[in-house]
């Protein structure tokens, strides 16, 4: 059976309009949609723009992340943001989930 894997970022925004959400967004897409390593599925974010999630899945989490990981980095609002790779469904409870932390390039060249 063909599972998809999923990756689930979950961030603290604090801005109070969505536009470099947005912008986020595009730049996630077109890199997964372009590779044929997945789709991204979209977010949800609380109404006093705090935390967030983005959704994306694929065959592969692990490739899935790879590719949005290094744009994920040049945003700043995306610091310590915490992204959790699962190699099956939400519907497979043996499916295997790992979390790994986000960091800010900015912040790691220092």
């Amino acid at each position: 059976m063909d599972e998809n894997h999923l990756v689930v970022i979950q961030f603290f925004y604090g801005i109070e309009d969505l536009n470099q959400l947005h912008e986020l967004e595009k730049q996630l897409d077109s890199n997964i949609t372009g590779g044929s390593l997945g789709k991204y599925e979209g977010h949800d974010i609380s109404m006093d723009f705090g935390d967030g999630y983005l959704y994306f899945n694929g065959k592969n989490a692990d490739q899935l992340f790879l590719a949005i990981k290094p744009i994920l980095e040049q945003h700043y609002f995306m610091d310590k943001s915490i992204a959790t790779l699962r190699s099956g469904s939400f519907e497979n409870p043996a499916a295997e989930e790992r979390d790994f932390t986000i960091r800010f390039s900015k912040l790691q060249e220092n």
